[in-house]
């Protein structure tokens, strides 16, 4: 039984719930929840059992349902350039927006009293924790579930999301700072419980996080593959974004999908990748060594001692990466430049297809002159290094 820890990250947030989703498809018994900030808000709608509603809640985000905000406003002044020119603008629309003491949180706590069924959390067979700071005491908080008082639960969540702009205002008599000032990633919360195997669904947004220091041999971390957005884009296209690349992280890390930027099922079968820089002609051997500007040798010899090691090189891939890791991560880079749909999970030979039949979406008239121009000069400065990974693909996966 896996502990689920949900980082903070306000609008990144979004992020958890199509991880979440990856997470119930797979079958994966969640025992104990715990978050900080909007973790704290999304993990209390998991533990009630509600995806479908947080789900619905998300998809239709907006500024003026976390704080009391024209959004249009919002929108306009977001999409301002953040140049010298337009600073005593956006310095004076800030300020009618927060007035004297704060933004006005009224919409995020109907939101919780909307949203949040604390008599199904506490009927919940899971766990549920969350961090905040105690202002008034000047200590963290780390609270559980069974130590928060009947009817308080809402108090406590708008405790652990309660950011220094917000309007200025006592829970129950206390002061209370988003908990994310002092632990983002509440991962030991779960560990002093007695869990071994945990899963980390990170935002990376700023915040304290604690080093990472996992027992569990199962404990898995997820982390987004793209930018989730700022931290304040309660935008519902970003949400709904945000969610889908969630959901197929999810599965990546809990299926074991290959690829950074695809979703790439691995085939466990590195004599099938080995083939395919085996059955490379002489002629393609010779372009890529072109390319790369190496010496000339016998061609299956110079591939493997000079070509391979340098397109290593070029990558940055760790040396103990296989030749499968190697071959996908030029297949991305040329499904990517394609245009090809990230948001699917295929087999290898699908996705080689794919990038055969798509028409790369840039102009090759200078790159079909190689010959010339490598006679007179050192190719890769001039094209650059994201240029020549894309040509060496298009030679091994022509």
């Amino acid at each position: 039984m896996y502990g689920l820890v949900l980082e903070g990250g306000g609008a990144k947030g979004s992020y958890h719930i199509g991880v979440y989703k990856a997470l119930m498809e797979e079958g994966i018994d969640i025992g104990g929840v715990v978050g900080t900030s909007i973790g704290a808000l999304n993990g209390a709608m998991i533990v009630q059992g509600d995806y479908d509603k947080c789900y619905e809640l998300w998809s239709r985000i907006s500024y003026s349902m976390v704080i009391d905000v024209d959004d249009r406003e919002i929108e306009k002044l977001m999409e301002l350039r953040p140049i010298r020119e337009n600073f005593p603008f956006i310095k004076e629309k800030i300020k009618s927006f927060i007035g004297d003491k704060g933004f006005d949180i009224t919409p995020l706590k109907a939101l919780l009293e909307e949203y949040i069924d604390e008599e199904k959390i506490r009927s919940s067979h899971m766990e549920f924790g969350i961090v905040t700071i105690n202002l008034s005491e000047f200590k963290p908080l780390y609270i559980f579930l069974e130590d928060i008082p009947e009817g308080e639960l809402t108090h406590y969540l708008l405790a652990s999301a309660y950011l220094p702009f917000f309007k200025s205002e006592r829970i129950r008599g206390k002061r209370y700072l988003d908990g994310g000032f002092y632990d983002n990633l509440p991962y030991r919360m779960l560990l002093n419980k007695g869990y071994k195997d945990l899963i980390l669904i990170r935002t990376h947004a700023k915040g304290i996080t604690r080093r990472i220091r996992l027992p569990g041999k199962t404990s898995i971390v997820i982390s987004p593959s793209e930018y989730l957005g700022r931290t304040v884009e309660y935008d519902s296209r970003r949400a709904r974004s945000n969610i889908r690349m969630g959901y197929y992280d999810g599965l990546r890390a809990l299926r074991g999908l290959k690829g950074d930027r695809y979703y790439i099922e691995p085939k466990g079968d590195e004599q099938f990748f080995l083939n395919i820089l085996l059955n490379l002609s002489k002629s393609q051997i010779t372009q890529i060594r072109d390319i790369l500007r190496l010496h000339e040798g016998y061609y299956m010899r110079t591939l493997f001692e000079d070509i391979v090691p340098k397109i290593y090189s070029m990558l940055s891939l760790d040396k103990t990466k296989n030749y499968e890791d190697l071959l996908i991560y030029l297949l991305e880079k040329k499904a990517e430049k394609c245009n090809i749909n990230k948001y699917e999970i295929y087999s290898f030979e699908e996705l080689v297809e794919l990038v055969k039949t798509q028409k790369i979406l840039k102009e090759r008239d200078e790159i079909s002159t190689f010959d010339r121009i490598i006679e007179k000069v050192d190719i890769i400065p001039i094209f650059g290094k994201e240029e020549i990974i894309l040509e060496i693909a298009d030679i091994i996966f022509s």
